[in-house]
């Protein structure tokens, strides 16, 4: 039972003031401050004087007598109430038989009641873990992380990388595997315990069956609490309740079973293409192919995300597979013959994103099906530069980022602006002294392919205007725009302005 909870079931039957909330650790028992505890349990409410606490050392969860000093309590970092002197006694019998009560429901009911009440698989995680004292991790079957508690810290290296990015990568679920006491685990829930020589930290597994299938795992950290036997009941426990509660409220957290959703996520996270190619023997695959990553540009919960768009985007992109990864959806869209998006698709994709709050990376096309994640990769990096460069596109072809991607691969390493045209600096220069607009337009006229007419128009300004503005440009800097050569340099050096201008932010 959580602090919060507790004390308004109190104030129904006698006046309690909260004045701090934390609801961060379950309340299972209670005690009476009487100046002899030298430490406080994280599981325990203490009720009582704050003029007895001994040593200055404040208890987790605590009611207190309402006095001067007490009152001052007020932003400390506890859960507290305060009460009038009158009615502690009260507040010590009526806390307790809801205490009582609340600990007799069972855990597998504590943990249900607080998923129906929450909707939150990560507040239900967050409860098992005040339960077991431990930190807890969900991951389904692929060893994808679905959820982790944070009321402890997870210090553990390899479980530390692993929630920063979402998911297991293959060398990780390959040693796990190879342990012992994985492969003689039994097919049921039954907790096994795990101990690796690159990982300090004892763990507490328990299989997830639904319906007689594997669907994840509970995993538990022995850090705060050793480990003891109620852990292994307690985890049992957890594992059907979770298994409950992601198939009840969180079914869209499950991976898909087809055999191509499997492969894609395979490619991701790192598994030899060696080891996938019987199963890519046995599939299909376009004679072209395109990668996309799909992240959202404001936040979506991963439910609509996981079904509203991936079904928007199977009806715009028939052939699509996909599978999720890092809160993003990786498709692997089918181009046929052709080798490239045509504008009414790219049209189509620009009002889907907009529609949905998307932005969409699209790599460059491949033939083998093993370089998905070369291309998904790409497709990030898309999305990812545009951010950097403050575009604000939503749809991003890495065709038209992969400058950028070669500038940020070897920024830091050499210095960008040696391979600046100094021309460019010679129009800064005059368009501050003169209040002109050169450096800008030339720009422009360079983007538009050297093309007078298309660049006006882009400026606004008439095409007599923008040659007289060319020819002072050209009397500057003695540039030949017809020489093909002059101008791919001027437009590199463009984009390596905007690169380091954007970095040195």
């Amino acid at each position: 039972m959580y602090f919060s909870s507790l004390i308004e079931q109190i104030s129904e039957i006698i006046p309690i003031e909260a004045t701090n909330i934390r609801d961060v650790f379950d309340i299972r028992d209670l005690s009476l401050i009487d100046g002899s505890q030298k430490d406080f349990q994280n599981d325990v409410l203490y009720i009582g004087y704050y003029e007895q606490i001994a040593f200055g050392k404040l208890p987790p969860q605590a009611i207190l007598v309402h006095t001067d000093k007490s009152a001052n309590l007020i932003q400390k970092d506890i859960d507290l109430a305060l009460v009038e002197s009158n009615k502690l006694f009260g507040i010590i019998n009526t806390a307790k038989t809801i205490i009582d009560a609340s600990r007799g429901k069972g855990l597998y009911a504590e943990l249900m009641d607080c998923a129906i009440q929450t909707k939150s698989v990560t507040a239900f995680i967050n409860m098992a873990a005040t339960k077991l004292g431990n930190s807890v991790v969900l991951l389904d079957r692929n060893f994808k992380i679905l959820a982790f508690s944070n009321i402890y810290p997870i210090e553990d290296p390899l479980w530390e990388l692993n929630i920063k990015q979402g998911y297991c990568n293959y060398e990780f679920i390959s040693a796990v595997n190879e342990l012992e006491s994985i492969k003689n685990a039994p097919k049921t829930s039954e907790p096994v315990v795990v101990v690796c020589d690159a990982s300090p930290i004892r763990k507490l597994t328990s299989k997830i069956i639904q319906n007689g299938k594997l669907i994840g795992f509970v995993l538990m950290l022995e850090k705060e609490n050793a480990l003891s036997p109620s852990h292994f009941e307690q985890l049992k426990t957890v594992s059907t309740a979770a298994g409950d509660v992601v198939s009840r409220f969180a079914p869209y957290l499950l991976p898909d079973n087809t055999q191509y959703q499997r492969l894609l996520y395979d490619l991701l996270i790192g598994t030899p293409p060696e080891k996938l190619a019987p199963h890519i023997e046995k599939l299909a695959f376009s004679k072209h192919l395109c990668a996309l990553c799909i992240k959202q540009s404001s936040y979506i919960d991963q439910k609509y995300l996981k079904e509203t768009v991936a079904e928007k985007l199977k009806s715009l992109l028939p052939g699509t597979h996909m599978t999720f990864h890092k809160n993003s959806i990786a498709a692997l869209v089918a181009f046929g013959d052709a080798t490239y998006f045509s504008q009414e698709q790219l049209a189509s994709l620009e009002t889907f994103a907009k529609a949905d709050f998307l932005r969409i990376g699209i790599s460059n096309v491949f033939t083998k099906i093993e370089d998905f994640e070369s291309r998904y990769t790409q497709a990030c990096q898309a999305v990812d530069i545009d951010r950097q460069l403050k575009n604000g596109a939503c749809i991003c072809r890495y065709l038209d980022y992969s400058f950028f991607d070669l500038l940020n691969s070897v920024a830091g390493s050499v210095e960008l602006k040696s391979f600046y045209h100094p021309s460019l600096d010679l129009i800064k220069e005059y368009d501050h002294n003169n209040n002109t607009d050169l450096y800008h337009s030339l720009d422009t006229f360079l983007l538009c392919g050297c093309n007078i007419k298309l660049a006006a128009e882009k400026l606004f300004i008439h095409r007599n205007s923008l040659s007289y503005r060319l020819r002072r440009i050209a009397e500057l800097t003695q540039l030949n725009f017809e020489d093909r050569n002059t101008c791919f340099l001027l437009e590199m050096s463009y984009r390596i302005d905007r690169f380091t201008n954007v970095h040195n932010v």
